[in-house]
């Protein structure tokens, strides 16, 4: 009996600590040893390529041929003396000495607008009609080679005669609170009832004795003058002078802005600006685009305060091959070397 009891405790004591390991189900792998080695590494990973990006546009070669200024402030090339520039917001006419007139932009070819025949003289002024917007309207002012003329121009229409003046060699013409105003010798003439229809008659002379003059330009209501006299080229309004110019025998445009005045000095190759109050000249005048482009004459301002200038380089200067040209001067209000 006592070895049946002990072969029961045994078997008691065996069974309570038995454990069953239900990994030993899974199939077996024999773990990497001598002569089993794992399998080769495969080839290292190379990175995806780094995407593609389309193809960049080329660039577009630059223009050439002779009509081709390399200078990007040039707007207008190869024209015949351009001795007249009229601001139209961010484009301008120009007139040609010869009779054409063009509208020109920063950002596009010439456009031709419309010829006069001289007869003799030259173009010495261009203005747009008030209403340019409008009636696309530009009024010319011929000197030389008989009576000054105010002549009115149409697209695609033959110009007609509005005025005729005494005879001179200069002049410059503007529309003063949208008055037809002209400056013809030594006299300042307005047209306050020509309204664009027909002829402007019963001329109203509000200044004498100002010198021989070249320009006339305005800001709001104010006219100025470019003018030359005994003392020199000037700037002036009808009732006094701003600033003189001793050593200067000749003058081109001027323009105005507020506070600020300019003037055109071909035979210096160059414009000065003249900063104003009421009026009257604040410091010394500043040059600009001194010596770069020849006998700067037209003179108007476009845009922000920007300076256009017209050349005269094949009428007594050293002309390049692109001349005449319409140049946006460097350093004149927001411009630059730049197109605006």
């Amino acid at each position: 009996m006592r070895s049946l009891a002990l072969v029961l405790a045994l078997t008691v004591a065996v069974s309570g600590c038995a454990r069953f390991d239900d990994r030993l189900e899974a199939p077996f792998t024999p773990a990497p040893g001598p002569g089993m080695a794992a399998a080769p590494p495969g080839p290292p990973s190379t990175p995806p390529p780094p995407p593609t990006s389309p193809t960049a546009e080329p660039e577009p070669a630059p223009e050439t041929g002779p009509c081709v200024d390399p200078d990007p402030a040039v707007i207008a090339t190869c024209l015949d003396p351009a001795v007249a520039v009229a601001g139209l917001g961010e484009r301008a006419l120009l007139a040609e000495a010869t009779g054409a007139v063009k509208i020109v932009s920063p950002d596009a070819d010439p456009e031709d607008f419309g010829r006069v025949d001289p007869r003799g003289g030259r173009v010495a002024a261009v203005a747009p009609s008030p209403d340019f917007a409008e009636d696309r309207l530009v009024y010319l002012l011929v000197v030389g080679g008989g009576p000054t003329r105010v002549e009115r121009l149409a697209r695609g229409d033959a110009p007609r005669t509005v005025a005729e003046l005494a005879p001179a060699d200069s002049g410059g013409l503007a529309f003063v609170s949208d008055v037809l105003t002209v400056g013809v010798g030594s006299e300042l003439i307005r047209f306050p009832s020509f309204t664009g229809i027909g002829r402007a008659e019963q001329p109203e002379v509000i200044g004498r004795d100002l010198g021989r003059i070249q320009a006339l330009c305005v800001h709001r209501d104010e006219v100025y003058l470019s003018t030359v006299t005994d003392r020199g080229a000037a700037l002036r309004s009808p009732d006094r002078m701003v600033w003189t110019w001793p050593d200067q025998r000749s003058a081109g445009g001027c323009a105005a802005d507020e506070g600020s005045l300019a003037i055109a000095l071909p035979d210096a190759e160059r414009v000065d600006t003249v900063q104003t109050a009421g009026g009257a000249a604040r410091g010394q005048p500043e040059p600009l685009a001194e010596g770069r482009y020849g006998r700067l004459t037209g003179l108007t301002m476009v845009g922000e305060g920007i300076l256009l200038a017209g050349t005269t380089n094949k009428a007594g200067g050293s002309p390049v091959a692109t001349d005449d040209r319409a140049v946006i001067l460097p350093g004149s209000g927001g411009g630059g070397d730049a197109r605006m």
